[in-house]
């Protein structure tokens, strides 16, 4: 008995070693196989990687690329002129050469300052509501997607839609009060979205606290959430700035092309520089040095565009650290 028991311990031995010899290589096999596995999908994802990277920077390097050769040709060819007194001061000539563009750069403040202070108090207004007293409807999500969709409407659409209306229709003719109001209704949409996305960028906390404290709804929107949105709110105002100086198409419909002197009354037309560039390169060659005034009224616009953008910029981060807002807006 004792030898079979043996016997029978030994052959089990044997049959484990030969399990552990057949099984020891198909493991190491299929790690081998799982390890290959994984690094050629790994060198497969760091190719695809660099190449897409390659490819972002590529795109990004033409894009900026055109972008600063169109900027540098317009300051090669006019940042002279522009930075030049006597051009940004002085009166426009019709027919001779010599003039300046001094009326143009006033009538484009004067046009700036107006809309602004039409369209920011309707604008913030309106993302007040939508933002913290309107509730979530099928009207509101209507008026977000109208706000959307007129953003993308061209410029030169208002324009008309502009001269229709105002310029014929109430009577105003070609002036400033009616490039404003026209200029108001293209930004609208831009100002309240932007308005209303600051103001719910402010913590839900602040109206909380506020309304635990035995604020009222409006005072808390007055006292707590408009503060704390004003970085954002002044980036929006800023920048609707800046496209209502450089907008050219809505302006020569309604406002003008061509004036001798500063405008006084928002009623008297006048001739933003956008429009006076187009006015310059169309219907100028009257003038010997027109292509001097155009391309030196087009680098101070640039400059004007830029500088307003940057201003921007650096009115939200002093706005943010004045408030204490951590995040900045814009």
């Amino acid at each position: 008995m004792s030898g079979l028991g043996t016997n029978t311990a030994g052959k089990e031995m044997v049959n484990l070693q030969v399990v552990e010899n057949i099984c020891e290589p198909k493991d190491e096999r299929l790690e081998r196989i799982l390890r290959e596995h994984i690094d050629k999908h790994r060198r497969k994802a760091a190719l695809a990687d660099r190449a897409f990277t390659a490819a972002t920077w590529s795109i990004a390097a033409v894009g900026l690329g055109i972008l600063g050769f169109v900027i540098a040709a317009i300051f090669v060819r006019g940042l002279g002129t522009a930075l030049d007194p006597g051009f940004l001061f002085g009166k426009p000539q019709a027919i001779k050469e010599g003039g300046g563009i001094g009326p143009m750069v006033a009538s484009s403040f004067y046009l700036a300052l107006l809309t602004v202070a039409l369209v920011v108090p309707v604008g913030v207004g309106a993302a007040v509501y939508m933002s913290e007293f309107a509730r979530e409807s099928r009207a509101a999500r209507l008026v977000r997607f109208g706000a959307d969709s007129l953003s993308a409407v061209p410029s030169v659409v208002f324009g008309i839609f502009g001269m229709v209306l105002f310029v014929v229709y109430f009577g105003l003719g070609y002036s400033l009060l009616a490039g404003a109001l026209t200029l108001t209704l293209l930004n609208l949409p831009t100002v309240m979205r932007t308005s209303e996305e600051a103001l719910k960028a402010v913590p839900a906390s602040y109206r909380e606290a506020s309304l635990a404290l035995g604020a009222t709804r409006w005072e808390t929107v007055k006292k707590v959430v408009l503060p704390s949105a004003v970085p954002g709110i002044t980036t929006g105002a800023v920048l609707a700035m800046g496209r209502i100086v450089g907008e050219s198409a809505a302006v020569i419909y309604t406002v003008g092309i061509f004036v001798r002197k500063i405008p006084v009354s928002p009623l008297k037309p006048a001739a933003p520089m956008a429009a006076h560039i187009w006015h310059t390169y169309t219907e100028g060659a009257l003038v010997s040095d027109w292509m001097r005034i155009a391309n030196g009224e087009a680098a101070f616009l640039l400059l004007l565009v830029l500088a307003l953008n940057l201003a921007a910029r650096l009115a939200a981060r002093l706005l943010a650290k004045k408030t204490g807002t951590v995040k900045e807006s814009g």
